[in-house]
């Protein structure tokens, strides 16, 4: 039997290479290198600087058998990905994350390979013919990583263990290991990682959540024969427990600690790379322009006329719960570009969109206007210096006109459009269909919320026979979609727009006051340039309910599809029961009861 070091030295001989070439930590210093290699000659394992036959047969005990690569999960990036790709496939230098690591362990002489998809399995069958990996499916990815490791067709012996998403700077597999380990790197921050706590030989005792600096398990793992048997025992006892499902098999193991031996293997932060979040792509060069796609980048560059050496300071911003966004400079110009996030379809007209974008522009509502497409893809000029409307809006009635008067200004360019049908969005039908969909997860929401749609259709029907003239409306205008610089007044996000009864652009921009305050009238009047009537204040305020019911609905589709709307669904349903409590009651006795057929 070779002691861990020994093996080590085999290695090194093996590959005619050095200590000085190890990228983890094994010996203290040349002499104890020295002495392990005079031991190995004494044992009989070397002669002349070279592995004995005995040696050679020895070391084949320590053989790694195969490797699993795990694939399943993914979506926490790729659910706002600007390629839609699981992280495996994304690309660095020409080659995909998941396809590096492949080639680098057939490089090492191992061949089977088991990649456990789940996440978009599809996008991963290639593999299969192109490498000769096996397929195994984790049939809950969603869960913990721990189910991958106990998929049908997944074998545990003398095994690597890696993730998918990790990029390796130098080949880090080798044909022997000595015993279980996990690749470790230091941290400062450790907020978003799992640290280890180990003993003075380097066993693994804990793993838990970091906090402040810490050493995390990152990158690769091997499994010995004596680990793996031991692990799949207390795998299959434990397995139907409660939440041990939902564990990292890190995690697992450290629950487990007094019965699975696994050493901590510290590698230096720069020879391991892994993506647990999308705005850890930024940080390596080229992988994410490289995964934006060809498309995009091209698009930037036709757009800019600049090369894509000029594209630089990328930041990748994780705002918005349909897009991602990120920002980037050219020629000292920082501009955002917005691609779509995979969900968005659903709910987002894209040709309205850029028709009231264009129009925005024109009207000088948004000038931070640079292209759009129908793709959903958007390019404008960034704004520096914005300034934090929190203690302004809705608390500053002169901003607030202000906003009203831009809002005009948006619905005069759209008036007399010839092909208004086009871009007709009725908000009940867009809600009814939302509600549709998010049914199908959530049940008959019809049924649930009957009470509530009917009283909203009431309100609609009331409104409308005030005979409000049409126009291209924003939809969506709030604190977050108004930039406002020393400068510059600028409205953006154009994603929900639709020819609408334009008191519906105000459900949130009244929707934050009572229901009897005189500020209300104030923004109208703003808007119409002369003071409100009595039926005036009243439309507009019933339109916030009307544009409060139609987000609601889409708070529910989002989370039917599993994607959190955080408080904004409640914040909706509470606008909803507020203003149309306030409003039909009025509306009746300015049309009967009936008057709403």
């Amino acid at each position: 039997m070779l002691t861990f070091r020994e093996l080590e030295s085999v290695k090194l001989i093996l590959k005619g290479s050095s200590p000085e070439s190890l990228s983890y930590h094994v010996f203290e210093d040349d002499a104890e290198y020295k002495d392990t290699i005079a031991s190995l000659e004494a044992r009989g394992y070397l002669s002349g600087g070279k592995p004995t036959p005995m040696c050679l047969i020895d070391i084949e005990s320590y053989r790694v058998n195969n490797a699993v690569i795990l694939a399943a999960g993914g979506g926490d990036i790729s659910a706002k990905s600007v390629y839609s790709l699981p992280k495996g496939l994304y690309v660095k230098d020409g080659e995909t994350l998941i396809e590096r690591q492949i080639r680098q362990l057939k490089e090492v002489g191992i061949d089977d390979i088991t990649v456990v998809v789940g996440y978009k399995q599809e996008m991963y069958f290639f593999l299969a013919e192109k490498w000769g990996v096996k397929l195994a499916v984790n049939v809950a990815p969603a869960k913990g990583n721990i189910l991958s490791l106990a998929a049908d067709g997944v074998e545990l012996s003398s095994t690597y263990v890696l993730n998918c998403d990790n990029y390796f700077a130098e080949n880090p597999f080798s044909l022997y290991e000595h015993g279980a380990f996990h690749a470790t790197i230091w941290k400062e921050d450790t907020s978003h990682e799992l640290v280890v706590r180990k003993n003075h030989g380097g066993r693994i005792l804990e793993v838990r959540p970091g906090d402040g600096p810490g050493e995390c398990v990152y990158g690769h793992a091997y499994f010995d024969p004596a680990f793996s048997h031991r692990f799949k025992q207390l795998l299959a006892e434990q397995l139907p427990e409660f939440r041990t499902d939902v564990m990292f098999w890190e995690e697992f193991v450290s629950r487990n600690a007094d019965d699975l031996d696994m050493f901590a293997r510290g590698y230096s932060p720069d020879f391991l790379l892994e993506f647990d979040s999308i705005q850890e792509i930024q940080n390596v060069d080229g992988l994410f322009m490289d995964n934006v796609s060809e498309r995009v980048n091209e698009k930037i560059c036709s757009i800019l006329d600049c090369g894509p050496d000029e594209v630089s300071e990328i930041e990748i911003l994780q705002k918005g719960l349909t897009n991602i966004l990120f920002t980037f400079v050219v020629r000292g110009r920082k501009y955002i570009f917005r691609y779509p996030g995979d969900f968005s379809e659903a709910f987002i007209h894209r040709d309205r969109e850029v028709r009231a974008q264009k129009l925005a522009a024109k009207a000088g509502v948004d000038t931070t206007y640079v292209y759009i497409d129908e793709s959903g893809c958007k390019l404008s000029e960034f704004r520096e210096g914005c300034k934090d409307l929190s203690g302004v809006y809705y608390k500053d009635l002169g901003f607030m006109c202000e906003l009203a008067r831009k809002i005009r200004a948006m619905h005069d360019e759209s008036e007399g459009m010839d092909d208004w049908r086009d871009f007709y969005n009725d908000p009940m039908e867009s809600a009814d269909d939302l509600m549709r969909m998010a049914s199908q997860m959530k049940g008959n929401l019809f049924e649930r919320f009957a009470a509530d749609r009917e009283a909203v259709g009431r309100l609609f029907a009331y409104a409308e026979r005030d005979g409000v003239g049409k126009r291209m409306c924003h939809n969506d205008i709030n604190a977050d979609n108004v930039l406002v610089t020393g400068s510059t007044f600028d409205v953006i996000d154009w994603e929900f727009a639709g020819f609408n009864d334009p008191a519906y652009d105000f459900g949130r921009v009244i929707g934050g006051y009572d229901c009897d305050d005189p500020d209300v009238a104030a923004i109208v009047s703003a808007y119409l340039g002369r003071q409100c009537t009595e039926l005036e204040r009243l439309h507009w305020l019933a339109y916030a309910a009307i544009h409060n019911w139609y987000y609601f609905n889409w708070a529910l589709y989002v989370e039917s599809i599993g994607n959190s709307s955080r408080d904004w669904m409640i914040f909706f349903y509470r606008q909803v029961k507020k203003f149309c409590g306030y409003c039909l009651p009025r509306y009746e006795e300015v049309y009967g009861a009936g008057g709403a057929q």
